[in-house]
């Protein structure tokens, strides 16, 4: 890979990263489901013309949009409202590479070696760390549904790969035009005072909203297609371990995270896990559809 190429993989999950913080400022304004409807509103509109796919896509996308959308994105964004260390969660996202391998093995009857086995494994233990440490105990809740959208995630995953070849924006679009009206709804029906958390929105919340959707969802993925169009997944998806490390980095210094023992010793026990998988992962169907929110 060439200098240049590897400044954007750093770049893409620096973007991934940043997403955390930038989510933690947004949701510090808008409710959590308003904030997800209106994001995939907003990337619904972008990404309007990548809409037009094979008559016989259109029913799973409809599924996975569900999946996606309403399941993934919308727990993980519960999970950043009611976290008070974002560190935590951004690295206990990463959680949805060992459960898709899980669910590839259970849904698609994929064999698991021992070495992948060993890499869950490793992962699972860093996870069970990070939730049994004390300073996380008032994070219960928010690691909970962050463990709740990598399964969604997971699920998601497997489903795309059933999809064959398919351009990542228009599963992106397909997600954003099936889970926007559906949680739009849903705010109405359990969030209140709509109207005055729009006028009352700071410019600073709205453009944390406009970057998890534009900068995450449309650049990055952007980026991330084009790497893998020019070198082998296991070239591109080692990266992808950066962009926790960059939110936990963010989380210090602009919202005033606590970084403990436990968090760093599970943490590196995660990410160890989900390396270890990626070194003996040769598919780039799961990492080449990543939104990172």
């Amino acid at each position: 890979m060439t200098l240049w190429h590897a400044v954007i993989a750093v770049l893409i999950n620096l973007l991934w990263g940043s997403m955390f913080i930038a989510a933690v400022i947004g949701l510090r304004e808008f409710p959590p489901i308003l904030f997800t409807g209106i994001r995939f509103g907003l990337l619904a509109v972008l990404l309007f013309g990548f809409l037009r796919v094979g008559r016989p896509l259109m029913a799973p996308l409809f599924r996975i949009g569900l999946v996606m959308g309403a399941g993934m994105y919308l727990t993980l964004y519960l999970s950043v409202a009611l976290a008070d260390n974002t560190a935590s969660i951004a690295v206990f996202s990463k959680l949805e590479v060992p459960f898709a391998l899980l669910l590839g093995v259970i849904l698609l009857g994929e064999r698991m070696g021992l070495a992948r086995i060993a890499g869950v494994c490793i992962a699972m233990i860093g996870a069970a760390i990070i939730t049994f440490d004390p300073a996380a105990l008032d994070d219960l809740p928010a690691l909970f549904w962050m463990a709740v959208s990598c399964g969604f995630s997971a699920y998601g995953f497997i489903q795309i790969r059933r999809l064959g070849k398919i351009h990542p924006f228009s599963i992106v679009a397909w997600v954003s035009v099936v889970s926007a009206p559906v949680l739009l709804l849903t705010s109405l029906i359990f969030e209140s005072g709509h109207l005055e958390v729009i006028q009352n929105a700071t410019w600073s919340g709205w453009l944390a909203l406009v970057y998890t959707a534009v900068m995450s969802s449309v650049v990055a993925n952007s980026g991330l297609y084009f790497l893998l169009q020019r070198y082998p997944v296991n070239l591109v998806t080692p990266f992808g371990l950066l962009s926790p490390i960059f939110a936990v980095i963010g989380g210090i210094l602009f919202l005033d995270d606590v970084l403990t023992l436990g968090l760093i010793f599970g943490g590196s026990l995660i990410l160890f896990g989900v390396a270890w998988i990626n070194r003996r992962t040769t598919a780039p169907d799961d990492e080449s559809l990543r939104a990172e929110s």
